[in-house]
């Protein structure tokens, strides 16, 4: 394990590069339009940084991610194009802020301790109210065999959508590798385990909370990366985990697909920014 490096003052992007027809990409941390450091991360690696309040940064080094099992099970619904039955145009019967009710009961419920994934980890698209308004979608964090639960209906540009009426027709579908961009921290100092479904005991205060990370891809390369910056408002001692979830429940459910013990623990307090970027490879 590598010893985190103090880096001067403003210390406040971390810019991400990719190359086409490679399988690697470079982080430039940025101290307006200089480069202080510049960080190169092969397949799957995993960078974490601490900017402090008064400016300095910690770098905390470079780590390995793991696709978890279930995570595994998410992938292969998302490249087969899964769609359920009572999931293609379906009327429904019920539809709320944080839920959509089918017809009957189509579904096979979900249960992440067995494990059965069910519908999480997907999507449910949805028109509001006519054809020429806009439609919605919500992250599936969890269905029983009618209902299906979301973490909220959102805009095509990432904003919060307006509740379709309760008897709108939907569709259920894989949100793709796009949909696994929300990023959660844990202190559980538990190693990461392909059996995981979950970050135990998620951080959901002091701005450590699971968030939409930022998406970049160039065309051609074999990565993506995802980034997110936390904005941290009181202490917390020893992160030791990131994971990256395909919905924005605040409540530690998974599936969790990617997890990640960072290089070394991240002990923030009031006024630092933890930045975290995954990089994924897609190979063959």
């Amino acid at each position: 394990m590598a010893h985190p490096t103090m880096i001067g003052p403003d210390a406040v992007s971390a810019p991400v590069e990719h190359f086409a027809g490679s399988d690697v990409a470079t982080i430039s941390i940025m101290r307006g339009r200089k480069v202080e450091s510049l960080i190169r991360v092969g397949p799957n690696v995993v960078h974490a940084f601490i900017t402090h309040a008064d400016g300095t940064l910690t770098d905390l080094g470079l780590s390995q991610n793991l696709l978890t099992n279930i995570g595994r099970d998410v992938g292969h619904g998302y490249f087969g194009g899964f769609i359920p039955a009572g999931g293609a145009g379906s009327p429904a019967t019920a539809i709320s802020a944080t839920s959509i009710t089918a017809t009957a009961t189509p579904w096979t419920a979900s249960n992440l301790a067995t494990p059965q994934l069910g519908l999480a980890g997907f999507r449910v698209y949805a028109s509001v109210t006519g054809v020429t308004t806009p439609p919605v979608y919500g992250n599936i964090v969890s269905n029983t065999t009618s209902v299906a639960t979301i973490d909220q209906w959102w805009t095509a540009a990432d904003g919060t959508g307006t509740t379709p009426s309760s008897t709108c027709g939907f569709i259920l579908g894989a949100g793709g590798i796009s949909s696994i961009r929300f990023m959660g921290l844990t202190t559980d100092a538990a190693a990461a385990s392909a059996s995981d479904t979950a970050l135990a005991t998620e951080q959901t205060t002091n701005g450590g909370n699971r968030g939409l990370a930022t998406y970049a891809h160039t065309m051609g390369a074999a990565t993506c990366t995802l980034q997110r910056a936390y904005t941290i408002t009181g202490t917390i001692t020893a992160i030791h985990k990131m994971g990256l979830y395909p919905h924005n429940s605040q409540t530690g459910v998974g599936p969790v697909v990617f997890e990640t013990v960072l290089n070394a623990d991240a002990t923030v307090v009031n006024g630092d920014t933890l930045t975290v970027t995954d990089t994924i490879t897609f190979s063959g």
